[in-house]
């Protein structure tokens, strides 16, 4: 940093040197920090940062220029800076700048806004309308949504940090931590060394100023509301909505759990939420919901101890108040539970989430299973074998639900969600509006165990219950299928107008799968797209959109049978029917390696997703739009890919998201090598993409590819993640008009790729030969799976008789996410 000459003034504050008040501890004026940041006045300090009015002496323009102590700039103002650097577009929250740090402190550089402070305005219009409040907030609140949605809160608002702008919007400039006056704004969490703060902080503190607009009158200290229990209406003092006044109630809770979880929730009771929102509102659940579930943890020690100390001294109350106490305090939590439903569903979600990836479930049983010989005597006894389809090589079993207590270890290995049937139910009920008009119509149970008779000796066990509820009133179905074993939903399906299949989507899909959302705009989309249904037409035309994690919505036009009372009903109250299911991914799709993150999987929204994509979109090499409108694969109709080079890849340093093996490129090409092979390398290439589809999902294809010539006319292609080099898969072939066999190559390089040697006992040699007793049939009829490996056979431009060899989740389909 430098100082500017003497005897100069300030273009910012238009003072003099000498004109400043100053500190010993602060900057002194008209220091240029960075060679072009003008130091002037100190407009507020505070514990952990002090903000000076600055000067930018490049673009000519004033700014807020904050500096931080060492301690508060790595605890908070860092993370800050990081979040809201060039996010200029949010509303009353000014976007920052710059940022960087020195030996001793911090600095962050950021928008200046001009107006006056709250408190001051609110001298001027003491007691003001609700309109009037109204108005002042409403853009603020924006804000401190998306600022909340980015992992932010404000922390300390107050009259006296935040600024009536001159359009005559509220902003909040960003304030250092005060004490006295400014800290009665201060949630009560917020002045505990263990409380959890979170959205529902922010939420206090504009509740607390938004009454002393109306009503011209503070909160009370938090002590003193310990002592008297109290809070007067702002209906005693000013003409107030009950829904507003509710609401200011609420959120002004002395504990976090009884207040509003956001400032989304705030504004929908208030009446004052936009649709628009909703996106902000899943980003943010996601981002918070622990720290919110936490905050039972803390009510339960402080906010208990704040209770007890206000119930002692009212011990001598009458014996039908403490009576009144003692049930609210055994009711509590149904009490909770009917006045924060979609609070409790969360923590539902996260119960049965924890619960899920807790679980040791194999997919398959073998002989080394703790399980295995209490499996086999149930199926033997209990089971009915299935005769004929029973042979040398597998026994097959019919099973029945009745007898399920008798084998205390079954479970399914069908496709499954990670939430409990019964989670899932309940939230469908809250979300669709359905409580109490559920009624279950038909039931159906499935079951069924494999044995492998061979050396393997496996088990596969498949178990499924559907229920099918019809929805009175509306003629609306709703359909679920879970494992009877465990509760663990498979598949869940709404049948309705297309207006309430949209909701559906929008509001469930969160619920359902964590790692991703579809915006209120994105499910209207989807049940608005044309499904050609005619008089003629059996079968209207069906959409299918792949989600992150192997999940899949598919969207259709009912075409099942139901009884005549059911159908008159549904066609009077449903002229636009459609019906949208969703399916659970596979239990096989498991963690390859523990600890290991795959580039693009990460929730949509989060920090490190929207850190990833602004990574991309920087450095891309190349930007395509290439989607498919006609496409009845959703996830084709708008995609983005951008390619990349090596070196960003590796900056990145996260291998891709395709399926893999988990063997290293070097050890395939020497055991090849080993093996005999000739391995002549005779060229690279690296072919680095990102795809973006329009729903969210991201696709990342990291590939670096050798090809080698095996022996004369017969060459493989490798095919290795750029980052980690795992393989990815393999190509064979032969050069046109060579009649050399690839069988013994093929089985070589399925063993090899796998982890296995070639000495161990398959059935691959044997298929391998029906294959190339009949070439051109395989190509178009036939598929090989070997343990985790696809073998696919086709021709292409140089070869007649290509064998390409992946993961068998590359041929199912199944997006890899871990």
């Amino acid at each position: 940093m430098e100082e500017i000459k003497e005897g100069a003034v300030c273009p910012a504050c238009h003072k003099g040197i000498w004109e400043y008040d100053w500190k010993e501890e602060w900057l002194e004026p008209y220091t240029i920090l960075k060679e072009k940041y003008l130091v002037g006045a100190v407009s507020m300090a505070g514990t952990d940062f002090v903000r000076y009015i600055g000067y930018d002496l490049i673009l000519e323009q004033k700014v807020w220029l904050r500096v931080y102590s060492k301690d508060a700039w790595k605890e908070k103002g860092e993370k800050e800076a990081r979040l809201l650097f060039g996010k200029f577009g949010l509303p009353g929250i000014p976007g920052v700048r710059d940022y960087y740090e020195s030996e001793e402190s911090g600095y962050m550089v950021t928008e200046y806004l001009t107006g006056q402070t709250m408190r001051t305005y609110c001298k001027k219009n003491a007691r003001m309308s609700q309109t009037r409040a109204e108005s002042l907030w409403l853009s603020l609140l924006e804000g401190l949504e998306q600022m909340h949605a980015l992992g932010l809160i404000a922390g300390n608002l107050s009259p006296d940090t935040l600024v009536v702008t001159e359009e005559g919007n509220l902003a909040a400039p960003g304030a250092p931590a005060l004490e006295g006056e400014g800290s009665r704004y201060l949630a009560p969490e917020q002045r505990e060394k263990e409380g959890v703060t979170g959205p529902w902080s922010d939420v206090y503190a504009v509740c607390a100023m938004w009454y002393e607009m109306l009503t011209g009158r503070p909160v009370p200290e938090t002590e003193e509301r310990e002592k008297t229990g109290r809070l007067k209406k702002p209906s005693r003092y000013i003409k107030i909505s009950a829904n507003v006044e509710e609401a200011l109630l609420q959120g002004l809770a002395m504990e976090p759990q009884r207040r509003f979880f956001s400032i989304q929730n705030m504004k929908e009771s208030m009446g004052l939420s936009e649709t628009s929102e909703d996106e902000w509102m899943g980003v943010t659940r996601h981002i918070w919901g622990d720290a919110w579930l936490e905050t039972a943890g803390s009510f339960g020690s402080s906010g208990k101890k704040r209770h007890r100390r206000y119930l002692l001294k009212r011990l001598a109350a009458a014996a039908v108040i403490l009576a009144a106490v003692c049930g609210i305090t055994a009711g509590g939590f149904w009490i909770y539970r009917e006045t924060h439903r979609e609070e409790v569903i969360l923590w539902q979600v996260k119960r049965d989430r924890n619960e899920y990836e807790d679980r040791i479930k194999e997919e398959k049983l073998t002989k080394e299973s703790q399980a295995y010989d209490t499996v086999l005597d149930f199926l033997e006894t209990y089971g009915d074998k299935d005769d004929v389809a029973s042979g040398d090589r597998q026994d097959y079993y019919e099973l029945k639900e009745e007898d399920l207590e008798h084998c205390p270890e079954l479970y399914g290995t069908e496709k499954g969600f990670y939430l409990d049937v019964n989670t899932a139910m309940e939230a469908l009920e809250y979300y669709m509006d359905l409580e109490g008009r559920a009624d279950l119509s038909t039931e159906h149970w499935s079951g069924t165990g494999s044995v492998n008779k061979a050396d393997e000796k496996e088990i596969i066990i498949y178990l499924s219950k559907a229920e099918e509820y019809y929805i009175r009133e509306s003629g609306e179905k709703v359909n679920v299928h879970f494992d009877p074993s465990d509760n663990q939903l498979q598949y869940i399906s709404f049948q309705g107008s297309r207006e309430r299949c949209a909701r559906f989507l929008e509001k469930m899909i969160p619920v359902l799968l964590s790692e991703t959302y579809l915006t209120k705009e994105e499910a209207e989309g989807m049940t608005n797209l044309d499904f050609q249904v005619e008089e003629a037409v059996v079968f209207g035309k069906m959409y299918s959109l792949t989600l992150p994690g192997g999940y899949e919505i598919l969207l259709s036009v009912p075409t099942e049978v139901i009884s005549a009372a059911q159908r008159e009903n549904t066609r009077k109250n449903i002229p636009d029917l459609l019906k949208v299911s969703i399916s659970g991914r596979n239990r096989g799709m498991q963690v390859l390696e523990e600890g290991v993150t795959y580039a693009g999987n990460y929730p949509r929204g989060s920090k490190r997703y929207q850190e990833f994509l602004a990574f991309v979109k920087e450095h891309a090499s190349f930007k395509e739009e290439n989607g498919d409108e006609e496409s009845t694969l959703l996830e084709d109709r708008q995609k983005t890919v951008y390619r990349l080079e090596k070196e960003a890849v590796e900056e990145w340093g996260e291998p891709c998201n395709f399926v893999r093996f988990l063997t290293d490129k070097d050890t395939f090409v020497n055991k090849l090598t080993d093996r005999g092979y000739e391995m002549k390398l005779l060229e690279t290439e690296e072919n680095n993409q990102v795809e973006v589809n329009g729903y969210g999902g991201v696709s990342t294809s990291f590939v670096h590819k050798e090809r080698y010539q095996v022996s004369d006319g017969v060459f493989l292609t490798v095919n290795s993640d750029t980052v980690n080099h795992q393989m990815l898969g393999v190509a064979i072939y032969r050069e046109k008009g060579s009649n050399a066999s690839l069988k013994e190559l093929a089985v070589c390089v399925t063993a090899f790729i796998q982890g296995a040697e070639v000495e161990e006992p398959s059935e691959l040699p044997e298929m391998l030969d029906e294959v190339e007793a009949d070439i051109e049939y395989a190509k178009d009829n036939t598929f090989i799976v070997s343990d985790d490996a696809a073998l696919m056979f086709s021709d292409s431009e140089d070869s007649d008789y290509e064998i390409t060899i992946v993961s068998q989740n590359v041929y199912e389909n199944n997006p890899y996410w871990p």
